[in-house]
């Protein structure tokens, strides 16, 4: 799509604006990003107008505080390699690293610990701790969509491989061999949020990450399970459990690398 196709799109959704408003970017893959600015009482409305055609228009719609020259031109602070599995073999990249963030645990572990973090690790010895009702979720931390995006891609769990530069994971060492973060990784991780939960990539920044979750887990396997994943992809001020009473039975799943 160009300036005016996309203003036409936006017309159609009921967000009229001029051409002249709309700022273009080419990703690194060559891959198109297009934005507008827009106002914060209106993000999220006009973000599932377009969501709602991203089959017919092949653009996943992302809410954003960059322009879309910042989110193309971000260096990556993570590993460049991408693994093909994020698309191909997802659960197995999201196994892995799961595997590698309890060793990460239990490596100065002494017996006890290594006990709980084992528990805290297994689907089954969760689930038995999880109350049955979720807490009230917490509000929206570092929301700030002042930019309304549109990314080349039909699917929105593409997205961080596409701007591999967001969001940084400070201090996130302990995928396999304890390497940093990939792009991959995230790409991983919501494709199998998507395929289970229709978790849909909703606000990008350089450090948060926000998805809008459609069909939450309500099973407490399912949820313990997926309690699990969110430590493992983003342990910062968060246990397993923490993530099982507060955020994964809701619709907005929510991640901060501090």
């Amino acid at each position: 799509m160009d300036k005016h196709e996309v203003a036409e799109l936006l017309r159609t959704v009921g967000s009229a604006v001029s051409p002249t408003m709309i700022e273009t970017a080419i990703a690194p893959s060559g891959q198109s990003v297009l934005g507008r600015p827009v106002a914060v009482g209106d993000a999220e409305r006009m973000w599932r107008q377009l969501l709602a055609v991203r089959d017919s228009t092949g653009w996943h719609p992302v809410l954003t505080a960059r322009h879309p020259s910042d989110l193309v031109n971000a260096p990556s602070h993570g590993t460049d390699t991408f693994d093909a599995r994020a698309d191909t073999a997802p659960y197995e990249v999201v196994a892995e690293i799961k595997d590698a963030a309890l060793s990460d645990r239990l490596e100065f572990a002494d017996e006890e610990e290594a006990s709980e973090w084992r528990a805290e690790f297994t689907p089954e010895q969760l689930a038995r701790s999880i109350n049955p009702e979720p807490r009230s979720p917490r509000p929206r931390q570092n929301f700030y969509p002042r930019w309304l995006c549109l990314v080349e891609t039909p699917n929105g769990y593409s997205v961080p491989g596409i701007l591999p530069g967001y969001p940084h994971t400070l201090n996130w060492s302990h995928g396999p061999g304890g390497r940093n973060m990939r792009a991959s990784d995230h790409v991983a991780f919501l494709h199998t949020w998507y395929d289970r939960f229709g978790a849909e990539l909703l606000y990008l920044s350089s450090r948060v990450l926000m998805v809008d979750v459609a069909q939450p887990p309500r099973d407490r396997i399912a949820v313990a399970e997926a309690a699990i994943e969110q430590y493992a992809y983003c342990p910062d001020g968060h246990d397993t459990t923490t993530y099982a009473e507060i955020q994964t039975r809701n619709g907005t799943w929510q991640f901060c690398w501090d």
